[in-house]
């Protein structure tokens, strides 16, 4: 958790000293979209489902062809073992990706953005039901099963009309063994996620 956090810090105000100095623009706006999310084990276990998120995008604009486009976003939903779909574990999590992406202005102030960064992952609660237990994840104490924190890979592309409106497509993999259980391994992914949302303010090309 103490890792998690000063990274955390670390990167936002690394960010958020970089967009000062280089009178960066701001936009921001709500998004909402879909992904399909993942778990998988060291033996071959995997949950899978579609997966819902809501929350916040933000773009800064650094240069004509450089930018950061962090979310907050809330994403919720139930993944079922490929094997066995009544064994479903259900996750409400925060996730918070920070790509550095390239990012074309148009004439039109259309932007072309796509890039990698962090994703950084918390779990707020959770459920599993199987044949041997329905009841939720412990993240905590001795009966602990599973890591609130998991820090991850996010790959992130995608257009922005001038109009605002926003359409992207992203990759998350998670990095971090999130399993509390001696002896196991269980890594998040969400191989692929579509977000539409809508930006207040303006991207010039003039900079």
């Amino acid at each position: 958790m103490k890792k998690f956090a000063f990274s955390f810090i670390i990167i936002v105000n690394s960010l958020l000293l970089f967009t000062t100095q280089s009178d960066a623009q701001v936009m921001v706006g709500p998004s909402a979209g879909f992904t399909a999310a993942g778990l998988y084990t060291n033996d071959d276990n995997v949950y899978a489902g579609i997966n819902g998120q809501v929350g916040v995008t933000a773009h800064f604009q650094i240069t004509n062809f450089l930018a950061v486009r962090p979310s907050v976003l809330y994403r919720f939903g139930s993944m079922a073992n490929s094997d066995d779909n009544t064994d479903k574990i259900s996750l409400n999590r925060i996730a918070i990706p920070v790509p550095i992406v390239y990012s074309h202005i148009f004439p039109n102030n259309g932007i072309l953005f796509g890039g990698v960064g962090p994703n950084f992952m918390y779990n707020l609660s959770g459920t599993q039901q199987n044949y041997y237990q329905n009841g939720n994840i412990s993240f905590s104490g001795d009966t602990a099963q599973m890591q609130r924190f998991d820090v991850g890979l996010d790959v992130t592309g995608g257009y922005q009309f001038s109009s605002g409106l926003s359409l992207s497509l992203f990759f998350n993999a998670g990095l971090s063994n999130i399993s509390k259980v001696p002896g196991s391994t269980l890594r998040s992914l969400d191989a692929f996620g579509f977000s539409i949302g809508w930006m207040f303010g303006s991207a010039s090309n003039e900079q």
